[in-house]
């Protein structure tokens, strides 16, 4: 079977090879001129309107195609490693492979609303988190894009309530009215102890009438090749190679059109499925981490997650001279599914034995069952204002959504009593005859130990306003505010001896009203340097929290919660305080960028799981505090190195203390964010070497994530004690090149690499099912990896 993908892959690499690489590409002397010239400078639309870069009074990563390309970007987890201060991983573990959670500046919530706006083009896609772990935002993967930016702070004004800790915005290219552009890359690569991974993919853009109508369109496939293999629950024999394999397929079509001189319209639709086979996450005690051979023999069968969406839009363009008006509307549908086995959950769970799985269970296959739906209608109106030269510059906007989530799992475990009776016959206590004398209630329809179906229904209607105004020459002052209304209804359903519950069914509507006001100064002190200082709120949204159920009740009464109520969680809101300095030197040859900052956080909406009873709750648990700084350093000593460093360091800390019962803490104060490292480093190289009109090119990418020092809080209810602080992180990635001038203004890029060189395999998200469990299984690294990628521009 591998072979024969392998042999796919190669076809898939020599068709692009033959059928587009004289003809499409960049032309390469065009990076020798820029050279000549300093580093590049990219155009962003931060504020809506397109700037340069460094003339935007914020702290802002922009990448284009090619920069990403040069990196190897493929996915969300990519972009965060490339970009310091971006935290992403997996939080919820117990079931399956996981939700998935990101993070800015440490602005970190498992709970409600995200903290992180996920936009693709104008269309925020973000999705409240659930307790399903199939539920987790949406993220394109990365194949044809125009740029990528990631926005720092809150983005209130402009973004709205998703955006509390900032916004990564996926910007994709228009249509051609003009020229004929064409873009193909094709990749395969081989992972350590693992299979053969490979892509193909093809976009392109052209006028169909000049000058009036165009389009461009792609369409690609990545397979993953798995690294992790199955062995058998009791012999540890090897069943299946390779297990955590995934296909990705994305295609997009985008037409424009200009009618009359004034009016353009440019309707879209983007479609993406992925198929994930298994979870990455392997098992310590059967694992070489060592040699990068990686096993898992706790689960008799694959954990898959099935994930796809589209987003038709149409956006339209009204030139009225001074200003323009927009319209964006969009309507985005997405379906998740997975499935977990949760055989070793259950053992720990309901016999308290864990290391060895018991005699007569060899059939014994729990397991939960994951659905999802996320809708979304988006209907943004704004009018900006055209002249960028003058002193004062505006845009005023209105923006309605209603979203949809529902988000249902279903724990199928028939067979739970055999194994509490089991545990109960080793321990001699007396057996248990019914479900009931336990826990009050039998299996929801004979077969779920847990059933809950949750449904989220939000409503937002907000206005916006946002101006600069040069107060005196190269001084500018920026203010803003956005009014929001959001309406949030909730209804759930739970069942199921987990919550103690026949059936239940709970309620919630709540409807608030906010102001989130922006306010900045900057200076152009020169042609090359900025200086800035601002000050911005963002609020998130209410939520609510199901009751947790009797099961529960020890562990709730010692936090403070009442375990039976629905409780309201109250919108969190958070005032960042920056200030920051961009420079471009030696005519362009040093770019700086660097910015500080301060973040005040009420009200932190949390999620956390109760170790005892394995149940999920959400709290406002007190206040936090972020502070930090964000360094960005790029240099060109010469035409032919390019030398780029960035840093980032967060201090994000929780500053209230949650008292417990009888005098105790269940949180101290000064307690550090879980999952959010201080210092985040990226480090970068490119040496070219001019080979006629084509060049040649070496490139490394470093990046460093450390570790929280602090102890564990082993006094805090909310805190494993057998589960330490996540580990520090490196990873070193190297490239080899040529970019071949093919001519007519066309090029072709043929690079080897090595990913993750040094085999870095750190225990990311490691958990067990609860304290004094030894089945310990832990995400990583994808062990060392060589390739090749060609691609191909015009």
């Amino acid at each position: 079977m591998k072979s024969a993908k392998f042999k796919h892959a190669l076809f898939a690499l020599g068709c692009l090879s033959v059928g587009t690489a004289p003809a499409y590409a960049q032309h390469a002397a065009q990076g020798a001129q820029a050279a000549d010239t300093g580093i590049g400078e990219i155009v962003v639309t931060a504020n809506r309107r397109e700037e340069s870069l460094s003339r935007v009074p914020a702290s802002i990563v922009a990448k284009g195609q090619l920069e990403l390309d040069k990196q190897g970007v493929r996915s969300i987890a990519d972009i965060a490693q490339i970009t310091p201060g971006v935290t992403f991983g997996q939080s919820a573990v117990l079931y399956g492979t996981g939700q998935t959670s990101i993070a800015i500046r440490g602005v970190d919530s498992a709970s409600g609303i995200p903290t992180t706006g996920v936009y693709i083009d104008d269309t925020p896609v973000q999705t409240r988190i659930g307790v399903s772990p199939s539920l987790s935002n949406p993220y394109p993967q990365v194949f044809d894009l125009e740029r990528l930016e990631v926005l720092r702070g809150p983005q209130g004004t402009l973004f709205g309530s998703g955006s509390v800790g900032g916004a990564i915005r996926f910007i994709l290219p228009k249509p051609e009215y003009n020229d004929v552009s064409v873009y193909g890359r094709t990749e395969i690569a081989t992972t350590q102890h693992g299979a053969t991974s490979y892509e193909a993919g093809l976009a392109g853009g052209a006028p169909l009438v000049e000058d009036k109508v165009g389009f461009r369109a792609s369409v690609w496939y990545r397979h993953d090749g798995g690294y992790i293999d199955r062995l058998d629950r009791y012999t540890h024999k090897p069943l299946d190679s390779d297990i955590n394999n995934s296909d990705t397929f994305s295609a997009r079509l985008a037409l424009g059109a200009k009618l009359g001189e004034n009016l353009t319209i440019t309707p879209s639709f983007f479609y993406q499925k992925q198929k994930i086979a298994d979870g990455s996450r392997f098992e310590l005690a059967t694992s070489n981490r060592h040699t990068g051979d990686l096993k898992l023999s706790l689960n008799k069968i694959p954990e898959p997650l099935h994930d796809r969406f589209y987003l038709p839009a149409l956006k339209m363009e009204l030139d009225l001279g001074a200003a323009t008006l927009v319209s964006d509307t969009s309507y985005f549908y997405r379906k998740t599914r997975s499935q977990s086995d949760d055989a070793s959950l259950s053992t720990a769970l309901n016999t308290g034995f864990s290391g060895e799985f018991l005699p007569g269970f060899e059939d014994y296959v729990p397991g939960t069952a994951s659905r999802t739906k996320q809708t979304a209608f988006t209907q943004e109106l704004r009018l900006q204002d055209n002249n960028s030269t003058d002193r004062l510059n505006w845009i005023v906007g209105a923006f309605f959504q209603k979203s949809y989530v529902r988000d249902q799992y279903a724990g199928s475990d028939p067979r739970v009593l055999e194994l509490i009776n089991y545990g109960e016959a080793q321990r001699g206590e007396p057996l248990t005859e019914t479900l009931s004398d336990l826990y009050e209630v039998e299996l929801y329809q004979d077969e779920y130990f847990v059933f809950q179906r949750n449904e989220h229904r939000d409503k937002q209607f907000a206005v916006y306003a946002q101006a600069d105004y040069e107060i005196v020459p190269r001084v500018k002052l920026t203010a803003g505010a956005r009014y929001t209304i959001a309406n949030y209804k909730f209804t759930g359903f739970t069942a199921g001896p987990l919550y103690a519950t026949n059936g239940r069914v709970d309620t919630g509507d709540v409807t608030v009203r906010n102001l989130t006001p922006k306010l900045g100064l900057s200076f152009q002190a020169d042609r090359d340097t900025m200086l800035y200082a601002s000050a911005s709120k963002g609020i998130r949204g209410p939520g609510i929290s199901p009751p947790v159920g009797a099961r529960c009740e020890p562990e709730a009464q010692a936090i403070g919660f009442d375990p039976y109520a629905t409780l309201r969680l109250k919108p969190d809101s958070i005032w960042s305080y920056e200030v920051g300095a961009k420079s471009r030197l030696f005519g362009g040859k040093v770019v700086i960028d660097a910015s500080a900052y301060r973040i005040d956080w009420k009200n932190v909406q949390t999620m956390f799981n109760l170790p005892l009873c394995t149940v999920y709750a959400a709290l406002n648990l007190g206040d936090a505090k972020i502070d930090g700084f964000d360094l960005s350093v790029t240099v060109q000593p010469i035409r032919q190195l390019t030398l780029g460093g960035s840093v980032a360091y967060t201090h994000a800390r929780y500053t209230t203390a949650i008292p417990g019962l009888d005098g105790t803490t269940v949180r101290k104060a000064g307690e550090p964010f879980p999952r959010v490292a201080p210092w985040t480093i990226q480090l970068n190289g490119e040496f070219t070497q001019p080979v006629g009109d084509s060049e040649a090119y070496a490139r490394a990418d470093f990046s460093y994530s450390s570790r929280i020092t602090k102890p564990l809080d082993l006094d805090s209810i909310l805190v494993d004690p057998e589960l330490p602080r996540p580990p520090a992180t490196s990873q070193l990635d190297l490239r080899f090149g040529a970019r071949i001038d093919a001519g007519g203004n066309s090029n072709v890029d043929l690079s080897f690499f090595i990913n993750n060189v040094t085999n870095s395999l750190p225990l990311v998200s490691l958990y067990h099912e609860l304290p004094g469990s030894t089945w310990y299984r832990s995400g990583t690294f994808r062990p060392r990896t060589f390739g090749v990628t060609l691609s191909v521009r015009r």
